[in-house]
């Protein structure tokens, strides 16, 4: 007896020893045969599965007989799943190869560097928003400042409380030293400065991408602290929106969008009406929320004749009223000896757009781009009951006009590009004291090259030379040239660590206006003097590392960014706010420098996201010994977001 039970067991021990098998397997990129390291295998239908190591190899033992699917995942790569019979023959390792997925977050190509890269494969520090933008426009439909202050490190400052004007600060730096652009159009800034982001309605965008640190290179003087570029939405599809808001503080907006496509041609048309009642929160008399009327029309016809050609033309056209101040005096009750100031803007924006591409072959793309941009703005501040008051007003005229060539290959990419810019600003004549009328003029040459090295390594640099004329009614510059390198680098350590190192110069002419001059209605704010005033010129670098991976899950991503930043501005231009009847632009200070990092975690596990992020910046005029901080910039910054989202249903 003894022996039929030693004779079973050892049967049954056979048959479980033959049953249980191993898959020795090398999982890679299809594209490049690149080892994916912590790439994941797993026996479908159990929770059997193991990891690839350094060398993209994996074994996973404990696989019954028969046929068995083997699922295999990687972060930015479609899921895969081979079937093998087993037991198998032979013990060679099974190269198993994975293709990009085009779906995965990261794959977003960024258009305000030009180089046809996606964020992942990019070596400028780039950030892109999509599909924040949703839910941005459900919360401020009628402007786009919310939606900034998605980023990390980027603060909207308010300018002036009667009218609420506002600027986007990045990394500390004041207004004057982003650049806002409008598919790639340098449509803002100067004397609108303080009303762009209070004025562009968010529902026809599709994308926001921000370059942090100098952007110099590819798009010319202010674009020290870096760029926004709001990329609106094309005719591809037939489309519908209509946004109706109503809010218990005074809100009303009336927003539609409309995209339609026939054949070659297509359009979209964005229209917007926001109203808004005068809002006083604490209840002391003063308006916290101005009064606002403002309506928005922005049409884009689009063709393209053949696969090489795309043309559109695209126009807009802004009007607004607002008042701030005393809640009787907005509501036009006769002011008493308290209740007294109130401050009314008018303005209007007419712009018109076109692009041209041309695709010579499958590597070089020709475009020609051209923007137009008229804006009137009339300021009043009463100042005292008597009714004494300050009024300021014009004309700002800019246009623009770029001729760019795009080589784009397997590996490197080269754009070449010439560009002109005019803007030209003329006051007017409202009260007894000379025309503060400024012209800048300037021609510049750039050339950017973006090149693969390697499978982990890639790099970035650029040149820009400008020439910048410029003048006021007795003052000129007699032309001043820039020289502007840049250079960045990307390095992939390991699928889910890259590392990134950039720094470039850039430059700012002296102009009239700036965030210092704006609450006062440019009372008093002399002329620049280009005799005394020299261009303020910058260099920054910024150093950044990021981890992101999903432990081999499909509902699970974590992603972890840490950056650090150093800027300096040489002559920086202040305004003496010392002699109230004589405000005048100075460089007495030796440097503004900007420093400090940036820590961001975004956790996604199934349909939560947890967004945190933490800015440190320490900002100050530097001259000598003596710092002086600025003022409005916080030292620390603490941004979070906790979403729930159901696609196509519900975001919470």
């Amino acid at each position: 007896m003894k022996t039929k039970i030693i004779t079973l067991l050892l049967v049954a021990f056979a048959t479980i020893t033959n049953a249980q098998n191993t898959l020795d397997a090398v999982v890679v990129s299809e594209e490049n045969k690149e080892a994916l390291i912590g790439a994941t295998l797993l026996l479908k239908g159990t929770t059997n599965g193991v990891s690839t190591n350094i060398e993209g190899a994996a074994l996973l033992n404990n696989i019954p007989n028969g046929k068995q699917t083997i699922v295999v995942s990687y972060i930015g790569y479609q899921e895969k799943e081979v079937i093998y019979n087993f037991p198998q023959d032979g013990g060679v390792a099974h190269e198993i190869k994975l293709s990009t997925d085009n779906t995965e977050i990261d794959e977003i190509i960024v258009e305000a560097t030009r180089g046809n890269r996606t964020v992942a494969n990019l070596p400028t520090r780039t950030e892109v928003l999509t599909d924040e933008i949703d839910e941005a426009a459900s919360m401020e439909p009628s402007k786009i400042a919310h939606l900034i202050t998605h980023s990390t490190g980027i603060q909207v400052q308010t300018t002036a409380a009667g009218s609420n004007g506002a600027v986007v600060r990045i990394q500390g730096l004041n207004g004057r030293y982003t650049q806002m652009l409008k598919d790639g159009f340098p449509l803002y800034g100067g004397f609108s400065g303080s009303l762009d982001i209070l004025q562009i309605p968010p529902l026809d965008l599709r994308q926001v991408e921000f370059v942090k640190g100098s952007a110099s290179t590819l798009y010319g003087g202010g674009a020290i602290a870096g760029i926004v570029n709001l990329l609106t939405k094309k005719a591809n599809k037939d489309e519908t929106l209509l946004h109706i808001n109503l809010s218990h503080i005074g809100a009303k907006d009336f927003n539609a969008f409309t995209s339609k496509r026939f054949g070659k041609w297509g359009f979209t048309n964005l229209a917007s009406m926001h109203i808004h009642d005068p809002y006083d929160a604490d209840e002391n008399g003063f308006s916290d929320i101005a009064q606002v009327s403002k309506f928005n029309f922005n049409p884009k016809l689009f063709y393209n004749p053949n696969k090489k050609t795309e043309l559109y033309f695209g126009a807009g056209m802004t009007k607004e009223n607002r008042k701030g101040g005393s809640i009787n005096s907005i509501n036009n009750i006769w002011p008493n000896f308290t209740e007294f100031y109130l401050d009314y803007q008018e303005s209007s924006r007419t712009s018109t757009q076109f692009s041209a591409n041309y695709k010579i072959d499958n590597a070089k793309t020709i475009s020609l781009k051209n923007s137009i941009s008229s804006f009137d703005r009339y300021i009043n501040i009463r100042e005292t009951i008597l009714g004494t008051s300050t009024t300021f007003g014009g004309n700002q005229l800019n246009s623009f006009t770029e001729l760019n060539l795009n080589i784009n290959k397997e590996k490197q990419n080269i754009n070449i590009g010439l560009n002109a810019l005019t803007d030209k600003f003329t006051e007017d004549n409202l009260i007894n004291q000379p025309l503060r009328n400024q012209e800048f003029n300037t021609l510049g040459l750039y050339v950017n090259h973006l090149w693969d090295v390697t499978d982990k390594f890639a790099l970035e640099s650029g040149l820009r030379t400008d020439k910048v004329e410029a003048s006021t009614l007795n003052t000129e510059n007699g032309g001043q040239s820039f020289v502007l390198p840049k250079i960045s680098a990307l390095y992939k350590m390991t699928p889910e660590l890259s590392i990134r190192l950039g720094g470039g110069m850039g430059y700012r002419m002296p102009s009239l206006f700036s965030e210092e001059a704006e609450p006062y209605g440019y009372k008093n704010v002399q002329a620049v003097n280009f005799e005394n005033l020299v261009a303020e010129e910058s260099y920054g670098t910024n150093i950044d590392f990021k981890y992101q991976s999903t432990f081999g899950t499909d509902n699970v991503l974590l992603s972890l960014n840490q950056m650090f930043f150093f800027n300096v501005i040489d002559n920086p231009i202040t305004l003496n706010e010392n002699t109230p009847n004589n405000r005048v632009y100075e460089q007495k200070n030796d440097s503004l420098l900007s420093k400090g990092y940036e820590s961001q975690i975004k956790l996604t596990v199934d349909k939560f996201t947890w967004f945190f992020g933490y800015t440190y910046t320490d900002a100050y005029l530097e001259n000598g010994t003596d710092k002086n901080p600025l003022t409005l910039t916080p030292k620390h910054s603490i941004k979070g977001d906790l979403l729930f989202v159901v696609e196509d249903k519900w975001r919470i």
